[in-house]
């Protein structure tokens, strides 16, 4: 089963993979990586935030809507 962190994975390995395969600038290389690596972080921190806000979102609609029900 993909998960959202699974194909942030899979995509940050393809480009660490090209990176180190034909940019031959040991420097240039790692710092490439490197921006790749934030890259791959921001987007799972992001996922996590927006997931973490809907869901609270969701609890609080659904309370709300459940406590009017019950009145």
């Amino acid at each position: 089963m993909f998960t959202f962190d699974s194909i942030v994975d899979t995509v940050k390995g393809a480009q660490t993979k090209f990176v180190e395969t034909y940019v031959t600038d040991k420097k240039l290389q790692t710092e490439t990586v490197k921006l790749i690596q934030a890259q791959a972080d921001f987007a799972k921190n992001s996922y996590q935030t927006t997931l973490s806000i809907a869901q609270t979102v969701f609890k609080g609609v659904s309370d709300t809507v459940y406590s009017k029900k019950g009145a």
